[in-house]
């Protein structure tokens, strides 16, 4: 390939996370550090070759989604880049979920649970709320319903129990496979979701609804940063894509071809 040829082609979804690294420190909390977490969507980009394919926008648009929610990709479980055809989708984990909840000063207590059939599980959500759960050992048979509690710093405490066609519901038209999850913890978190919403509002953890196992858009991205974020304009022939700047062409050679 000429250096021409190397100048004229489109950049790398790795290249577009260098040139935005100065707008996702921007939108990032003030306790995460820039570098670092660019550096973390490119290990991401390593790990995950397919992202690769992703269209630009879609990777940056759910990269700083991300990053203004504090939530770092691929570290304990906090959040995930996925690659689904073209599309980068954003999907919250569990531990995502929790950390944003534990952000909040009255944050006291948080557990989402999966029942079995061969366990000891009753509740009663009546005048005097109560629950009971314990485990069987061994094989514990089929999973029958998931419950989240959560508790504030006052004493107030409060769950819900979901059985698992009312979370598939819940979740909608969700890709599967993309993640292993052999102890259910997307549809913990979907219990989880649905018991924070009666918790007092923290900005990041009312945002977890819009943009979960969403794809990745620079409105989207817009709406959480709160910044204008540049639209990636595709890269006409004959022009820098890095600087901007208009290559000279040689005498002999019409304009838009390259050797």
């Amino acid at each position: 390939m000429t250096v021409q040829n190397r100048e004229n082609s489109k950049p790398t979804v790795a290249d577009t996370i260098r040139s935005f690294a100065p707008l996702i420190a921007q939108s990032l909390p003030k306790h995460i550090d820039g570098d670092r977490f660019t550096r973390l969507a490119l290990t991401t980009l390593r790990k995950t070759p397919q992202l690769q394919a992703c269209d630009p926008q879609s990777f940056v648009g759910a990269l700083l989604t991300a990053s203004a929610l504090g939530l770092e990709p691929d570290t304990n479980g906090e959040a995930y880049l996925v690659p689904y055809g073209k599309e980068c989708t954003l999907i919250i984990g569990y531990q995502g979920v929790a950390k944003l909840f534990w952000q909040h000063p009255m944050a006291a207590r948080l557990s989402a649970e999966y029942v079995c059939e061969r366990d000891e599980f009753n509740f009663d959500k009546g005048l005097t709320p109560s629950l009971h759960h314990t485990p069987a050992t061994g094989d514990r048979g089929e999973v029958v319903a998931y419950y989240a509690i959560v508790g504030l710093t006052n004493g107030a405490t409060w769950f819900d129990v979901f059985t698992p066609e009312q979370i598939e519901k819940l979740r909608g038209k969700t890709r599967k496979g993309a993640i292993a999850d052999p102890e259910h913890w997307m549809q913990r978190k979907t219990a989880l979701k649905q018991v924070v919403k009666l918790a007092p509002k923290a900005t990041q953890l009312q945002q977890v609804n819009a943009v979960d196992e969403k794809p990745g858009t620079m409105q989207a991205a817009q709406q959480i940063t709160r910044q204008e974020v540049p639209e990636l304009a595709p890269v006409p022939d004959g022009v820098n894509p890095y600087t901007g700047e208009v290559i000279e062409q040689p005498a002999d050679q019409p304009a838009g071809e390259s050797r």
